[in-house]
């Protein structure tokens, strides 16, 4: 799997479960979903947004170049 899928599909499950916490905890007023959509939406776009590839080591770009 590709990173930028990895990183996609670690994003939607974190907001999923933060977002089922909050129906499961009888999350009702707007301040508690306001507050929730951003513990839920911050971090994963942070993430998103700040997790890169790692460079390419020494040996990987001798394996690459002899290919």
């Amino acid at each position: 799997m590709q990173l930028k899928n990895i990183k996609g599909t670690i994003a939607a499950a974190y907001v999923v479960t933060v977002v089922l916490a909050g129906v499961v905890g009888g999350l009702k007023s707007p301040t508690g979903w306001t507050a929730l959509t951003a513990l839920a939406l911050l971090p994963a776009g942070a993430m998103l947004t700040l997790w890169r590839a790692p460079t390419q080591t020494l040996s990987e770009s001798i394996q690459q170049a002899r290919r």
